[in-house]
């Protein structure tokens, strides 16, 4: 008679589990409403970011510099839409702090620029 087999024990089944590859997250980062975005470039230009808000874009503004870590304040279309009107941004250096722009876009096509403080846009940021 062959000998059974014993199942995993649970330690065994825990290191499993751990030294298993983790999935890559779907989305670079989810935007208002749970949206999905996808990195397309780090560091824009102010005259790149200036195009793509005139598309139609979104934008998350990181006042902090922290990269996102303490939130988002979300600007809408119409938002940027006066941005856009209020002429290009202009990317700040401050001490040891530099202005950037991010752009994503998500799956259905829009677009979504993240910046991070200091940058100036108009009297809507900075």
């Amino acid at each position: 008679m062959a000998a059974r087999r014993r199942p995993p024990s649970f330690a065994e089944v825990v290191e499993a589990v751990k030294a298993a590859p983790a999935d890559p997250p779907p989305f670079d980062l989810l935007g208002p409403g749970g949206r999905g975005f996808r990195l397309v470039t780090k560091g824009v230009s102010a005259e790149d970011a200036f195009v793509v808000a005139q598309g139609g874009a979104i934008l998350g503004w990181d006042a902090c510099g922290c990269n996102g870590d303490c939130g988002y304040r979300w600007f809408d279309e119409a938002d940027v839409a006066r941005m856009v009107a209020a002429g290009r941004p202009k990317i700040l250096h401050k001490r040891n702090w530099d202005g950037a722009i991010t752009h994503l876009r998500s799956d259905d096509g829009g677009s979504l620029l993240l910046v991070k403080s200091p940058v100036r846009w108009g009297e809507h940021l900075d």
